[in-house]
Order: C-alpha cells, then structure tokens, then sequence
C-alpha cells in the first residue's frame, strides 16, 4: 500500500516537472515569435524606407533633369524656328529671282581656267536656257552637258530650299570639280551671315 502511494507521489512530481517545463518551452517559444514578429516589422520598415528614399532620388533626379532639359528645349525650339524662318524668306526671295539672276548667283565666285575641257551636269534649271548660260561662261572647253537630279553627282544638304538647282563642272579626266549650286550657295550664305539675315528678318 505504501509503495502504491510512492509511486502516485513520483507520478504527480513527473507531471508536475512536466508542466513545468513545457510552460517554459511554451513561454521561450512565445518570446522567440515575438522577437521573430518585431524582426520582420523592423525589416520590412526598413525596406519600406530604403524603398521610398530610393523612389525619392529617382523623382529629385528625374525633376532635375526636366529642370535641365527646358532650356535646351527652349534653345533648339528657338534655332529652329530662326532657321524656318529664314529659309521661308530666302525661298520667297529666289522665287521672285528669274533663271538668269539664279544662274548668275551660282556662277558669281566661279573663275574659268582656259584650256581644261570640262564637262557641266544641270539640275533644277529649264536645260536649254542653263546649258547657253554655261557655254557662254565656259566657251570652247566645254565639252559636253548633261542633265541630271539633285543628289545624284555629288552628295548635298537642301539647306530648307523647295527648289533644289545647280551646275556641277567636271574636267574630263575627273581632276577637277565644281560644285555651283544653290544649296552650297545658300548654305554659305547662313553660315556667315546667319546673323545678318536673322536681324533683318526679326527686325532685332
């Protein structure tokens, strides 16, 4: 009976020692989850504003650079619409200028070396009336003309021009070349005197 009683006891404290340890294995599991959760809020907190600082350099950048890219918007809107300007009035001018005065604008720098045979190709320009023009320049040396299209002998900007026109001379054996055309001519025209053309044009 008394050994039924002692082994009632040792069961009790063995249940009690249980508990007791599972209590504490409970409550370090509890204060290890806690410590897990406030973990991840730190981290995820942190990411949060890693993130925004991030997103926030990315909009401080972006807004610089608009910033930045306004003048320079502006500046190329401003070259650019000197430069339709200007060629809207150099193409009202040529176009109240006959063939002649044309003609005359591309041969007006043009020194003819007698004794070189050359040969002319005509673009743009009414050929009979072009061609007479360059013979009477040229005289005897001439050898041939020929008629061709713009781009095709040489390569060239349009320089803004709505009618494109020219006299490209060659010697015979290709040694020398001529380029008279009026987009050369106007080109040159706005390289030096951009300025000139601008004030007269704005009234600056």
């Amino acid at each position: 009976m008394q050994e039924l009683r002692s082994t009632d006891v040792l069961d009790k404290e063995i249940q009690t020692e249980a508990r007791r340890k599972a209590d504490k294995i409970l409550k370090k599991a509890k204060e290890d989850s806690a410590q897990i959760v406030s973990s991840v809020d730190k981290n995820i907190e942190k990411l949060r504003k890693e993130k925004e600082e991030q997103e926030n350099r990315k909009l401080e950048a972006f807004e610089k650079n608009q910033k930045a890219a306004v003048p320079l918007e502006k500046a190329r809107f401003e070259v650019s619409y000197v430069q339709e300007k200007l060629s809207e009035g150099v193409n009202e001018w040529l176009s109240s200028l006959d063939i002649q005065k044309h003609l005359e604008l591309l041969f007006k720098n043009y020194k003819h070396q007698k004794g070189i045979k050359l040969h002319a190709y005509i673009y743009g320009f009414d050929f009979k009336t072009a061609k007479k023009y360059v013979e009477k320049v040229i005289g005897t040396d001439l050898t041939s003309c020929e008629e061709t299209v713009f781009g095709k002998i040489v390569a060239e900007e349009t320089c803004g021009l709505n009618n494109l026109e020219g006299v490209i001379i060659e010697a015979d054996d290709k040694s020398i070349r001529f380029c008279l055309t009026m987009s050369r001519v106007i080109g040159n025209l706005f390289d030096t005197n951009r300025m000139e053309l601008a004030s007269a044009l704005f009234g600056v």
